[in-house]
């Protein structure tokens, strides 16, 4: 099966590490093509564009920033793939976007499958990421597609319906990014009252107030690290995503935007390009602005 990979950020790069391991002669692309260079030394085979590593592909993974970008190479992929190749998305993109490219691979006798995955890059590395899958089990392990994904993945959640993947994955972000904001707000307090940040931690850590990106990020909040595992710009884009499905669906949204807001402010503040732990930190200097 030739495989090849669309994509080589902080998510991407390890992605394509993991796969040619199993797939020594897997085609590489991205947009700034010097980032392919580190792989072909390692034996992968670089392309020039999209188009060009779709026509010579069986299975295609996607690790993109976003809808534009997914769109973009969607088009190269349905122009230039063969029938019967499958185009694996990794990307986080909306539910109405995956079922769009769902149904335009389908007009080709292609498939698109939306499969965003959870774990950040050191999951990734690890191939211990989970992957929430727009498809059915059976037709996803019978086409061989869950031979590429097990290279990164290790927890499968089949959603079994065009971008239903998408949807879940929206969702746990939401989830996700709003409790980041609490725990900076919540560590804003324990500065205020005194509670140094390796106390606060310890305790949080192992009591009720425990949540996975508290734990997660407590490394890069205790160090200062801002290096991004997960920019805050992604942030955003994800946050609006879900608010945006929100008002399709006329769900209350009142948490998502008080998040959505926190995040934009660091934005503002000039950390679009930093981890998303940044807004902690954004957080607890608003206190002491205040007070000064």
């Amino acid at each position: 099966m030739k495989t090849g990979m669309i994509g080589l950020g902080n998510m991407g790069m390890p992605m394509a590490e993991r796969l040619l391991e199993k797939f020594p002669d897997m085609m590489v692309y991205n947009r700034t093509l010097s980032k392919c260079d580190p792989l072909c030394e390692k034996g992968a085979v670089k392309a020039e564009n999209a188009g060009e590593l779709a026509e010579k592909s069986d299975v295609v993974v996607m690790s993109l920033a976003g809808p534009a970008a997914v769109s973009a190479v969607m088009e190269e992929i349905l122009a230039h793939g063969k029938e019967g190749l499958c185009a694996l998305d990794t990307s986080t993109i909306s539910p109405e976007l995956s079922r769009e490219m769902a149904a335009a691979a389908q007009e080709k006798n292609m498939h698109y499958i939306d499969c965003p995955v959870s774990g950040g890059p050191a999951g990734t590395a690890k191939g211990t990421l989970s992957i929430m899958i727009g498809c059915d089990e059976e037709s996803f392990v019978n086409s061989g597609w869950k031979d590429v994904t097990d290279t990164f993945a290790k927890t499968y959640f089949f959603m079994k319906k065009p971008g239903m993947g998408s949807a879940i994955k929206l969702i746990n972000n939401f989830m996700a990014f709003s409790a980041q904001v609490i725990n900076g707000e919540a560590l804003a307090m324990a500065d205020a009252l005194g509670v140094s940040a390796e106390d606060f931690y310890a305790v949080t850590t192992a009591s009720s107030g425990n949540n996975m990106i508290l734990k997660g990020k407590m490394n890069k909040v205790l160090s200062g690290d801002t290096k991004p595992g997960f920019a805050t710009d992604l942030v955003v884009k994800d946050l609006e995503l879900a608010d945006d499905l929100c008002h399709d669906a006329k769900v209350p949204a009142i948490m998502l935007n008080n998040a959505l807001q926190m995040y934009r402010l660091s934005q503002a503040k000039g950390q679009g390009s930093l981890d998303s732990s940044s807004v902690i930190g954004m957080i607890r200097g608003l206190r002491k602005q205040e007070n000064k």
